[in-house]
């Protein structure tokens, strides 16, 4: 069970991400000041940290410094969340910080920010629209197709040649933000498309790291822009008021 620490001198911003993050598969434990944050790391050795800015007695990038300061925590995922001003952003990049993100918090983007240092799929797998040319191969064939949309887990594919459900084929496209993926993956469903094409779910097999991470940064950006648009995938839970009292001990948290 991955265990996270959740930093902050708000008790606002500790009941909201602490209701966010809640049934999850987590061990969550809660600090108000960098202080008692050292000390539960040394004690527990987190997987990830989540800091505010404003702790009781020092900042987020004081506490990030002093941890990255330490011989075996070097390493451990810090994400910061500050107001966007131009100082707090750059004390951020000087502090050494994994990840910066930005007040107000979109929960979508936060679990899954949180999900790519730790290698947990914590929201659901949304899918996002993908319009990009397709190299496919598959034992002795070659053909394009176009993608349709795309998730941390799969991609739609709409080509005129029809795989085979069940078959393993090599997919290789680029993002537009210019990465460029290779992957393994299994035809598992087949719907009608426009016309005579066809539409064909392709599950990612031994998705690589760096593939893993484009995608996931993709479609983290695709889904916020859409959820601010749209008013899509919201968390009702993030808004309501925590009805119990938060703890600076370790909380299991199951789903």
């Amino acid at each position: 069970m991955k265990k996270i620490l959740l930093a902050s001198a708000s008790k606002v911003f500790l009941q909201r991400n602490s209701i966010l993050l809640i049934r999850k598969q987590l061990q969550l434990f809660i600090a108000v000041s960098g202080a008692e944050s050292l000390k539960l790391h040394e004690e527990n050795d987190f997987d990830l940290i989540l800091s505010d800015m404003e702790l009781e007695d020092m900042s987020g990038c004081a506490l990030c410094t002093l941890v990255r300061s330490g011989e075996h925590s070097r390493d451990v995922p810090v994400i910061l969340i500050s107001h966007n001003t131009p100082a707090n952003v750059q004390r951020v990049e000087q502090s050494g910080a994994s990840k910066l993100l930005l007040k107000p918090i979109d929960p979508a983007k936060l679990l899954w920010t949180i999900g790519s240092f730790i290698d947990v799929e914590l929201g659901r797998s949304q899918r996002v629209k993908l319009s990009e040319r397709v190299l496919c191969k598959e034992q002795n064939l070659e053909y394009f197709c176009s993608s349709h949309d795309i998730s941390n887990s799969g991609i739609l594919l709409e080509t005129e040649v029809q795989p085979d459900i069940g078959s393993r084929i090599n997919i290789q496209f680029t993002l537009p933000d210019s990465s460029r993926i290779e992957a393994e993956g299994k035809v598992i469903r087949c719907i009608n498309g426009p016309k005579w094409r066809k539409r064909y779910g392709v599950k990612f097999i031994d998705l690589p790291a760096s593939c893993h991470s484009a995608i996931n940064n993709y479609v983290v950006s695709m889904a916020t822009s859409r959820s601010s648009t749209q008013n899509i995938n919201s968390d009702d839970s993030y808004s309501r008021p925590l009805q119990q009292k938060l703890h600076t001990y370790s909380v299991s948290l199951t789903s």
